[in-house]
């Protein structure tokens, strides 16, 4: 099973054990929130409905890219020492999420994909919070 935390753990560099396991928490939320924006855009497109969905799919896939890029950076702890950047990354990230979040709210009645998206976002924002109360 994959585990952010033992990744990390791997990792030469010397990192609080609290912020560690935030960033691997937030690894681990956004890699989720990957899978299920992605299932979800193309769960949106392969509706009846695609034009009602439209935005729905584009927020997703937005997001999908955006939590990737964050999963990498954290991933990435040599990187950790740009501080500034590395906020406006999660930042970005949980943008995203809360966009997506909005619109998949508007159709998680109707749409499983939808639900669990909003499942995921929701995760990924409180995940990233986190590590930024922390950063």
């Amino acid at each position: 099973m994959f585990s952010a935390e033992r990744l990390l753990q791997a990792h030469p560099a010397s990192v609080a054990a609290e912020t560690r396991a935030a960033t691997a928490r937030a690894v681990e939320a956004a890699l989720g929130c990957v899978a299920a924006c992605t299932a979800c855009a193309d769960g949106c497109l392969s509706e009846e409905d695609t034009a009602g969905l439209a935005r729905a799919a584009a927020a997703a896939e937005n997001c999908a890219t955006l939590c990737a890029a964050t999963a990498s950076a954290l991933l990435r702890q040599s990187g950790h020492a740009d501080r500034e950047g590395l906020i406006s990354l999660l930042q970005s990230c949980t943008s995203a999420c809360l966009r997506c979040e909005r619109e998949c709210r508007e159709h998680e009645m109707m749409h499983d994909h939808c639900r669990l998206c909003v499942e995921a976002t929701t995760a990924c924002v409180e995940a990233c919070e986190q590590l930024i109360a922390l950063l």
